[in-house]
């Protein structure tokens, strides 16, 4: 009877086995080496450098120039020009044209007796006449002068429609600078008015020269 042996149990066998492991061990580690002394040489031949240093950018130097600080030099703030004084109007020139009144002279009357109002007649006659405000423009000027307005007396004495005819300074230059002024002081006048044989009538054309004048 042929008697069997496990093939693990040939010494030859195993012998030739370990020695084909030793041998591919060594040239597994040969390899190894050799790459590694390959890397080593290429690493030697490599003329290797570091990479350069990036310095930060230079930024020039920031020079200040030289500040001096600015003195402003407030101006004296002038005194405003002083406004003269307002002056106290002067009277107006007034030109009183007392009506002319006829007299009748007659017996005497009797008590009781009516006077026949038809031969009674006279002109208008002044009863209110306000003095007029200087313009203040004009008295800023020294400007002295007068005007002449034309107007209607009513039958009940008021004044109606006045107009200026002229308006001149004392040294005989026109102006408007007093016109106004002499159209509201006009407008206020009260007159007497007309009677013409006992009855009020309108009075047309009656002018009147208002005077400005500074008070010296």
């Amino acid at each position: 009877m042929e008697q069997a042996y496990p093939l693990n149990s040939n010494p030859l066998f195993a012998l030739s086995t370990k020695a084909t492991t030793l041998v591919r061990n060594g040239a597994l580690a040969l390899g190894v080496t050799g790459l590694l002394l390959l890397g080593m040489t290429q690493l030697i031949a490599t003329d290797y450098r570091a990479p350069p240093e990036v310095l930060p950018p230079q930024v020039a130097a920031i020079h200040m120039p030289d500040v001096k600080p600015t003195v402003h030099k407030a101006e004296p703030i002038e005194k405003p020009q002083d406004v003269p004084p307002l002056m106290e109007p002067m009277p107006v020139e007034r030109t009183i044209e007392p009506g002319v009144v006829p007299v009748t002279i007659g017996a005497p009357v009797v008590a009781g007796q009516k006077v026949d109002a038809t031969i009674v007649s006279s002109g208008p006659l002044p009863i209110y006449k306000p003095a007029p405000r200087y313009p203040r423009r004009a008295l800023a000027k020294g400007l002295e002068g007068y005007v002449v307005v034309e107007f209607t007396i009513s039958k009940n004495g008021s004044v109606k429609d006045p107009r200026v005819v002229g308006g001149y300074d004392f040294s005989g230059a026109p102006t408007e600078v007093f016109n106004q002024s002499a159209l509201n002081a006009v407008e206020r006048f009260k007159y007497r008015p007309t009677v013409v044989e006992g009855k009020p009538v309108e009075k047309h054309g009656v002018r009147n020269r208002i005077t400005f004048k500074m008070a010296e």
